[in-house]
């Protein structure tokens, strides 16, 4: 009897530390963002110029939100100089036909990363995984193609993130439900955006009719 307290304890104790661990290991979007540019301004040479290009997400809501974050933490840097996301990048956008918050080529971002004069590029991906949102930021050299650091950390899964990953996600992926319609009224049609992704379905022509 005394031994099936003492492992008792031993397993309270573990989990009571695992759940420890897991916190500390989460934190919020913000202060995830200040990590990751301490981690870069170790890496990088100071003054190395960054074009902040592309996150890859199953919501391009999160993905643009996300990346104007970034941005915003690597202006205030000390060290490392931001590229202007202008004209130019807009241009280049509809050019070479990709979605910021899309799959993109790690060729086709350096490309656009020596025409914007940049030294290195900025990429990376955040989705929900469980509990939280796992943010990964890599940096690549834009001559050379060498990646030149990757930062990972897990993200505090707050009310406005999951509000703008759930704008993209269909209801059977994001885990929320819809009330049934009411009599026979036919389902509403939400216009679908060419390149949105977000894993939206759209119904079949039958069903439209």
């Amino acid at each position: 009897m005394m031994n099936g307290k003492k492992l008792y304890i031993v397993v309270f104790l573990l989990f009571g530390l695992a759940v420890s661990a897991f916190s500390q290991n989460t934190v919020s979007l913000d202060t995830g963002l200040k990590n990751c540019v301490k981690y870069f301004e170790g890496r990088l040479p100071k003054g190395t110029k960054l074009a902040v290009l592309n996150l890859s997400s199953a919501s391009p809501s999160l993905a643009e939100y996300v990346i104007e974050e970034i941005i915003g933490s690597f202006v205030n840097s000390n060290t490392l100089t931001i590229v202007e996301r202008g004209m130019d990048l807009a241009l280049l956008q509809q050019e070479m036909n990709y979605q910021f918050s899309g799959e993109v080529s790690d060729e086709t971002m350096l490309s656009i990363g020596r025409k914007l004069g940049a030294q290195a590029i900025v990429s990376g991906s955040i989705n929900l995984t469980g509990e939280v949102f796992r943010l990964r930021i890599r940096t690549v050299d834009v001559e050379s193609a060498v990646i030149q650091g990757q930062f990972n950390t897990n993200i505090v899964r707050d009310r406005y993130l999951v509000s703008l990953y759930n704008s993209d996600i269909s209801p059977a992926a994001s885990g929320t439900t819809q009330s049934p319609q009411q009599g026979n009224s036919a389902p509403v049609r939400e216009p679908v955006q060419p390149g949105s992704g977000g894993g939206r379905v759209r119904l079949p022509d039958y069903l439209l009719n």
